[in-house]
């Protein structure tokens, strides 16, 4: 039977924050995409280092051979770029206690298995792959999960040599001592696990010559001098293993943070396979990088009480992260939040004149994306202050730049095709009548002094205008609303004339009128 003991005292804290010489890695696997879960602890990793003046270190644990997916590094080096967590050393910026590339220190991993197999704390183990699925079979059947029979321990040292003569095939196996595992989690609080008990004796250096995950990492712990492990707690259960490693090598290990596992609303784990939870992903959608910290920042505590989604820049962040304050349980990504997060962020930029600009270059980019020659055959008359004027007027409601994207919006940022009005004039039956006094509407509107061509003032002398020409006002704003944005819904008309200005509105109209005329010539 598998037993663990955890304990959780709630009165006392096992962790102060005056620290000294932090040091404290990141380090993700190449096996996809970086992902909510691995952002949130890059960034937490990231906070405590910088709250405690220490060094943030990217190392690569590609030991995995087979788990690697080409474009991960790039992609992971791209993300905290993005994001702004800039490791103080890494594979691209160096550094001393390099490589940090598990697969470019091999010799090293070799060099400490082989003092373990001299004092005997480890084992070479000639088992092979068939023996050991015969075990792993044989362990389901039974519901026993205790893993290998530790059966190369015992093998006499004339068996031994036998074998390596023979060339056969080996692992080197850890030599698990008797007795719990006592430490003091930073978050979780004592913790005690017996791994003799519910264990096989585990590999530490495979039949190729990479060292497993729970070997290379503790012996880069110690040689890149990595003061506190803040990880996922997930590997809780593991840490044992790797306290039990850094005594047989007699070293000091680190301290130990697990944080709480992030979930779906059906609290299930958040997997690399969901495309959804990819921080490419967010990215694309528009989200913002502070938007996005923020967001993961709060899940799972660390920062106090919380009032409302504001988005804090990353020293701001770092002042208020406190790692004893990190919740225990697992918490829900409600990805609405992100959406006040990153709504919080662009009100902030709309407040002063140099973020105010940045916004609008950051939004022309995505125009520009987007839409292409025909963002570019318009942009003459989209001015900054034009743009301005749309982003003070979405304030309330956009959650996202590319929230200013979506259908509905593309009349403010492109010209309108005159098939697209064409077609809605005919699947919305509006009247002849009323389309060919769409020139006496462009004269009127062309007539208006500028300070009257606000939304105030607009829906009653429109509605003015519609008795004097003796149609319906109804289908009078209707026609407007097609030649204006190719849609037969959206905002109210006098809003949409206002958000176009005088000038791009009689630019429309215009077009739409010579058309107008073209067709009523030829059917003449």
């Amino acid at each position: 039977m598998l037993r663990v003991y955890f304990f959780r005292s709630v009165s006392v804290r096992y962790y102060s924050t005056l620290l000294k010489d932090v040091r404290v890695r990141f380090a993700p696997s190449p096996t996809g995409l970086l992902h909510l879960g691995g952002l949130r602890t890059a960034l937490f990793n990231y906070l405590f280092a910088r709250k405690n003046k220490g060094k943030f270190v990217l190392r690569i644990e590609d030991t995995d051979r087979k788990r690697i997916k080409p474009g991960s590094v790039e992609n992971l080096n791209a993300m905290l770029e993005w994001t702004g967590l800039i490791p103080d050393e890494s594979p691209e910026k160096g550094g001393q206690f390099g490589p940090y590339i598990q697969s470019e220190r091999l010799e090293k991993y070799r060099e400490k298995a082989e003092l373990l197999l001299q004092s005997g704390a480890a084992y070479r183990c000639f088992c092979s792959e068939t023996r050991l699925d015969i075990l792993r079979k044989e362990a389901l059947r039974t519901r026993e999960s205790r893993g290998y029979d530790n059966k190369c321990r015992h093998l006499e040292p004339s068996e031994i040599e036998h074998l390596l003569n023979e060339k056969t095939p080996f692992t080197i196996r850890f030599k698990i001592p008797k007795g719990p595992v006592s430490h003091n989690d930073v978050v979780f609080g004592p913790q005690s696990y017996d791994v003799s008990e519910n264990e096989g004796d585990f590999i530490i250096m495979k039949s190729d010559g990479f060292p497993t995950y729970h070997f290379a990492s503790v012996v880069d712990d110690h040689l890149m001098e990595i003061s506190h492990v803040l990880r996922g707690t997930e590997w809780l259960i593991s840490t044992p293993k790797h306290i039990l490693l850094h005594q047989a090598l007699g070293w000091q290990p680190p301290r130990f943070a697990h944080l709480p596992l992030l979930t779906n609303s059906d609290r299930s784990k958040l997997s690399k396979r969901q495309e959804s939870i990819g921080i490419e992903h967010f990215k694309g959608k528009g989200y913002s990088p502070i938007a996005l910290l923020n967001f993961l920042a709060v899940a799972g505590g660390g920062f106090g009480s919380q009032e409302g989604c504001i988005a804090y820049d990353l020293d701001t962040l770092c002042s208020k992260f406190n790692l004893e304050e990190v919740n225990t349980g697992s918490c829900i990504v409600d990805l609405r939040k992100l959406d006040l997060f990153n709504h919080s962020y662009l009100v902030q930029q709309l407040s002063s004149q140099k973020s105010l600009s940045n916004l609008i270059k950051e939004l022309r980019t995505i125009l520009r994306k987007k839409y292409g020659e025909r963002y570019e055959k318009e942009e003459k008359n989209l001015s900054d202050s034009y743009i301005q004027k749309i982003l003070f007027c979405y304030k309330d409601r956009m959650h996202t730049l590319n929230h200013l994207t979506e259908p509905d919006m593309e009349y403010l940022w492109t010209a309108v095709d005159w098939k697209d009005i064409e077609e809605k004039f005919i699947s919305l039956k509006i009247p002849s009548s009323v389309i060919t006094n769409l020139k006496n509407v462009y004269n009127f509107l062309f007539a208006l002094p500028d300070s009257e061509f606000n939304q105030d003032g607009l829906i009653p002398k429109l509605k003015s205008l519609s008795k004097q020409l003796n149609v319906p006002y109804s289908s009078l704003m209707r026609a407007m609303r097609i030649v204006l944005t190719a849609q037969k819904d959206g905002p109210g008309i006098a809003e949409i004339i206002d958000m176009l200005g005088k000038k791009r509105c009689l630019e429309k109209l215009n077009f739409a009128v010579g058309k107008i005329e073209n067709c009523l010539d030829v059917s003449n």
